[in-house]
């Protein structure tokens, strides 16, 4: 069975540090320490992830009555913690990333960089998330650690726009997905369950990409991606901000808000950046 990156992250560090040890024995200092430690050799990204899921533990602990303080609220994430170096691809390098992959992939990858979804919020899409034509989704669930969860904001619940090139691979799609609400858009071998990402990406998407010198561009790199290449082509920073379910600031999130039709303009600019050809037979053939 797959283990997603952070049951293993859990389990490598956090059990084996502390697989002795009782939450009530636990404090600030020695937790800070732990992450200081961890600092010296893991990159900045995940001494804050475990900062994270130390935070989620406590706050399970307490829920449940295995824990009467939560000391990791004060915690933080090293300065010394190691930035490592992240890449987006260029247009011609997402372009071929697309082209390498077979149809259900392929629809993955152009939600993902060109629609902005996170792959828990692909994966967790149903028949009745995606419209008739398919050029609206409506994220409200994603598929967190093998569970069906709700997204991973607030600002997330949100309704994107499809461009035209990505709602044609999606109609394709559709088609074999068939029109029960309740089916999933990507299954997995068992109907009645979503796939999982590693599975998705390891079985189905790495080995098409690494003959093309692209295995290194996963699901972390589709989504840097999707905000780099939109900043590239001049997409207003609020609207893709809406579209990626992502906050830019108070005074915008409070004060300002694109509309759907605002934000499929700005798909279709991103999607015909990359594909200008495609999208143009697209609408010929329309």
């Amino acid at each position: 069975m797959e283990t997603s990156t952070s049951e293993s992250r859990i389990r490598h560090h956090l059990i084996g540090e502390y697989k002795e040890a009782k939450l009530q024995d636990l404090g600030l200092k020695e937790l800070q320490a732990f992450l200081n430690a961890k600092a010296k050799s893991l990159s900045r990204s995940v001494v804050a992830h475990l900062r994270w899921d130390l935070r989620a533990i406590f706050k399970l602990a307490l829920a449940e009555g295995y824990a009467q303080r939560d000391p990791t609220a004060a915690l933080y994430t090293p300065k010394e913690a190691v930035v490592t170096p992240t890449r987006a691809m260029t247009g011609k390098e997402a372009e071929q990333h697309i082209n390498a992959l077979d149809l259900r992939e392929r629809v993955i990858d152009h939600l993902a960089i060109f629609v902005g979804m996170r792959p828990g919020e692909i994966l967790g899409l149903q028949r009745r998330h995606v419209s008739k034509d398919c050029l609206e989704v409506v994220i409200e669930q994603r598929l967190y650690r093998g569970d069906i969860d709700t997204p991973k904001t607030t600002s997330s619940r949100r309704t994107v726009a499809i461009p035209s090139e990505t709602g044609r691979q999606l109609q394709e799609w559709m088609e074999l997905v068939g029109e029960d609400p309740r089916a999933w858009v990507f299954a997995s071998e068992n109907p009645l369950k979503p796939m999982w990402r590693d599975n998705v990406w390891y079985r189905y998407m790495k080995p098409k990409l690494e003959p093309l010198g692209l295995g290194w561009a996963n699901f972390q790199v589709l989504r840097r991606t999707h905000a780099s290449l939109g900043h590239d082509a001049g997409i207003d920073p609020k609207v893709a901000a809406d579209q990626r379910g992502h906050g830019i600031g108070v005074a915008l999130d409070v004060y300002t808000h694109s509309s759907v039709e605002t934000r499929r303009g700005a798909a279709e600019k991103l999607e015909r950046s990359v594909l200008p050809f495609k999208s143009k037979k697209g609408s010929e053939a329309a």
